[in-house]
């Protein structure tokens, strides 16, 4: 299967699934943004097995993510392929809080399409 395609990243939080993020997974890149963060990394998988690696950029108000308040930050994310959800973990690079490991989980909701090209006049 295709990881290629339109995603909701949720990330596990006190009051359940809490979704924070569009997702755009095509050929081994990765695009995501919502109201606080935007991210750009990679992917590569391994059979039902998917790795990303992350750089994220705040560009709204300060937010506490991972027990810590940073601008910019990285992530690895190991995680499982399960039909239309992918599910696993997403750690914290040079983390100074305890809390450097979330349960993460992206939901497919479309495939991409083509975007058309212009006719040339």
């Amino acid at each position: 299967m295709s990881v290629d395609g339109v995603w909701v990243l949720e990330v596990a939080g006190v009051y359940g699934w809490e979704r924070v993020s569009t997702v755009f997974l095509e050929k081994g890149r990765y695009l995501g943004g919502g109201p606080v963060f935007f991210t750009q990394g990679s992917y590569v998988t391994d059979g039902k097995k998917i790795k990303f690696s992350l750089n994220i950029t705040r560009h709204g108000a300060a937010q506490t993510v991972f027990g810590e308040k940073r601008e910019r930050f990285s992530t690895e994310v190991s995680a499982k392929i399960k039909k239309r959800m992918i599910k696993g973990h997403a750690k914290l690079k040079g983390a100074h809080s305890s809390v450097a490991k979330q349960s993460i989980r992206l939901l497919r909701r479309a495939d991409l399409t083509a975007i058309p090209k212009k006719s040339k006049k």
